[in-house]
């Protein structure tokens, strides 16, 4: 049974049409509101669950109201935050819960790197465990129709390299690193589109519209907003790329390698774990050598690109597939619900 915080939104809706029930305690994000405490009570004394599994870090929180009564575990999925860039409150909650952090009965973290981040804050969990990221390799596969498709809709040429960005716009996902490589790629490489898509990816964006610059109106850059057909999407690129600042396990550049598309990505979090010799790893906050490596791979031709995306998705299948995970976290409930034995 899943609780949403804020409304149910459009994941929140495939969850329920999975069969799944979910409650939505329609918090405002950012504003504390108690009554989201007593709709939460409400739920957790009608269903009395065996476990409370929190999910970032004011769910995390949230979740300890309710730590003596059932096992609690908490989720956290980022590494190498800068905080300087968000607000009094987020930054505020992150600090609480390292304050807190000895309480839950387990912490998971999807990477290595966001457990050495979160130990540098001074999280001391009773016990960690690191559950990367699963990906559906049946969801996520090499599609040519699909590739068709979506290239025929943004009016792409078929023989057009295309590289890709999947992410919404925040200021950890760097969207003017990638724009700044993007200038500097299609001075050498004109016939180059650029694709990108998720939350506030629109030229209704002020900040992201001045980004493209001196490109606004190309038809090179295509910003699609979200998207309900990113494994259609994916399909149609030809590399596809993380310029971030900072990650946990990327769950877009794990997507696009089960797609068979090669990527090229900064060095944050796990990344290079991830992409192992299956891609392209370049230092974050870096457009040059962003670009460079871009140009590497178009320069090395389509069956190069084919053969790297051959090798992302064998390795997907072999290290992160999603079956795995489930099993991860399956056992991890099992522990925890047993009677403890005295």
């Amino acid at each position: 049974m899943v609780v949403s915080m804020t409304d149910i939104g459009p994941i929140g809706t495939e969850i329920r049409n999975q069969d799944v029930s979910i409650h939505a305690l329609n918090m405002k994000k950012g504003i504390p509101d108690p009554r989201g405490i007593s709709r939460l009570k409400a739920v957790v004394f009608h269903y009395e669950p065996d476990i409370i599994q929190c999910w970032m870090y004011h769910a995390n929180l949230f979740g300890l109201l309710f730590s003596r009564r059932k096992p609690l575990v908490w989720n956290i999925r980022c590494s190498d935050m800068d905080l300087s860039r968000y607000g009094f409150v987020y930054k505020s909650t992150v600090k609480a819960g390292a304050i807190f952090s000895k309480i839950p009965d387990a912490l998971i973290a999807n990477s290595f790197a966001g457990k050495k981040f979160h130990e540098g804050l001074g999280y001391d969990p009773k016990r960690w465990e690191i559950i990367p990221n699963g990906f559906d390799p049946g969801l996520f596969k090499p599609d040519a129709k699909a590739r068709t498709t979506i290239r025929f809709e943004l009016g792409i040429p078929e023989d057009a390299p295309v590289i890709g960005l999947i992410a919404r716009f925040d200021p950890m996902k760097d969207h003017r690193t990638f724009f700044h490589a993007a200038h500097l790629l299609l001075k050498t490489h004109p016939t180059v589109h650029f694709v990108l898509a998720g939350q506030n990816i629109t030229s209704h964006n002020p900040e992201l519209y001045r980004l493209t610059g001196d490109y606004r109106n190309s038809r090179q850059f295509h910003l699609l907003g979200q998207r309900r057909d990113i494994p259609d999407v994916l399909n149609a690129l030809d590399i596809a790329t993380s310029s971030s600042l900072s990650e946990g396990l990327s769950n877009t550049i794990g997507e696009a390698m089960a797609a068979g598309v090669p990527c090229v990505v900064t060095d944050v979090g796990d990344s290079r774990l991830l992409v192992g010799d299956a891609g392209h790893v370049v230092p974050k906050n870096n457009p040059e050598i962003l670009a460079r490596a871009w140009q590497r791979l178009i320069d090395a031709g389509p069956d190069h690109i084919r053969l790297l995306g051959d090798m992302a998705r064998k390795r997907i299948q072999e290290h992160y597939c999603l079956d795995t995970s489930v099993r991860r976290y399956e056992e991890l409930y099992s522990e925890l619900s047993e009677p403890s034995v005295t």
